[in-house]
């Protein structure tokens, strides 16, 4: 059955305006309310939609747009109370007040449901007295972690000394054994030595005061690009967006970048040619920031380990390394209020993405 065709037409009805005699001081009292009502009802979902937007890890997202299009539907309620002072186009009307009823129930019925579990929600005392208690308890262990590496540095220095003057005072004394198993101690300290550098720098990175200021990404990584490229015998084809531009700490953003790129140079080092590239891109309407590779790259199936502190996907035996350096690219991105993630396949190089403050470009 054509529904349509059944309803009066709209010439049977007469414009609301008529039932306020067309007066002129009635008619600009409703046509400036519910335009008000209008354009605040509009905002709202407008907002949420930036919102959700910028914050991918808001629980209930479906909660959010729902109680959007309740919202928008409200707000074409009062445009269609506005259309129709003059235009008698009340079937149109009702079926848009059907719909936002309809929205209505659906988000009534979810707070209904929802509101338990507000009710349990921590209260902001609550989550100032916890987030008290994190940052003292993270303070301790980052002060702890850098009085324990700072004061296992002189130990190791001496095993490294002592074990290489055995070696060169005992001479032909010692059989090979002996002095394989004397390289082995020092290979061992060297290596421990290396992760002590590393949670030092990583502590040093979450203790530094910030001070922001504006940055030219491009020209840094160019300047750190520069010794990495003049240091290998191979052919690496390095790409830097010109003009990035972005917020942070002028110490930290040169690590962060430091870490990305000598991951990327060592990572290729398999590699006879290679392809570097440090650019930027929109995601989701946000610019982010990009150093990309075409070397040994990685299993997405490990991903979740790719940030931990001494986490490594390849064999020591293939290329050198701590663990730490991705840990500090973390820490420092997240000490700016921004994200890291990365993208990779087995030999088809990888992709690290960050954002930073005020991450900008100029065209």
């Amino acid at each position: 059955m054509d529904v349509a065709a059944q309803l009066p037409p709209a010439s049977s009805f007469l414009p609301l305006g008529y039932c306020y005699l067309w007066n002129p001081a009635l008619l600009g009292l409703h046509l400036v309310s519910d335009s008000i009502i209008a354009l605040a009802c509009y905002s709202i979902p407008l907002g949420l939609v930036w919102f959700l937007g910028r914050r991918r890890d808001v629980s209930l997202r479906w909660m959010f747009w729902l109680f959007a299009l309740f919202i928008a539907g409200c707000g074409t309620t009062h445009v269609m109370e506005i259309w129709t002072l003059w235009h008698p186009d009340f079937w149109v009307a009702g079926l848009v007040k059907g719909g936002t009823a309809l929205a209505s129930v659906g988000t009534a019925a979810l707070m209904i449901h929802l509101l338990p579990q507000a009710v349990k929600m921590p209260s902001p005392e609550q989550l100032e007295s916890a987030n008290r208690e994190l940052t003292t308890v993270s303070r301790e262990l980052e002060s702890l972690s850098y009085s324990v590496s700072h004061d296992l540095r002189a130990p190791l220095r001496a095993i490294i000394g002592f074990s290489q003057a055995l070696m060169e005072d005992a001479g032909e004394a010692l059989d090979e054994e002996s002095r394989s198993h004397l390289r082995f101690v020092v290979q061992g300290a060297l290596r421990m030595a290396h992760l002590i550098e590393g949670l030092l720098n990583l502590s040093r990175v979450s203790r530094a005061e910030m001070q922001m200021q504006t940055l030219g990404i491009s020209e840094l990584a160019e300047d750190i690009a520069a010794p990495l490229l003049s240091g290998t015998d191979r052919r690496v084809d390095l790409r830097v967006e010109p003009g990035i531009w972005a917020t942070g700490d002028a110490r930290l953003v040169p690590t962060l970048l430091q870490n990305l790129l000598d991951n990327a140079f060592k990572f290729t080092s398999h590699h006879a040619t290679a392809l570097v590239e440090v650019g930027t891109l929109e995601r989701d309407g946000v610019l982010v920031a990009y150093v990309r590779d075409d070397g040994a790259g990685f299993d997405m199936a490990h991903s979740e380990r790719l940030f931990g502190t001494f986490q490594r996907l390849h064999l020591e035996t293939e290329f050198e390394g701590t663990g730490i350096g991705l840990a500090t690219v973390l820490r420092i991105v997240r000490r700016h209020g921004g994200e890291v993630w990365a993208e990779s396949r087995p030999e088809h190089g990888a992709t690290f993405y960050f954002t930073l403050p005020d991450l900008r470009r100029d065209r």
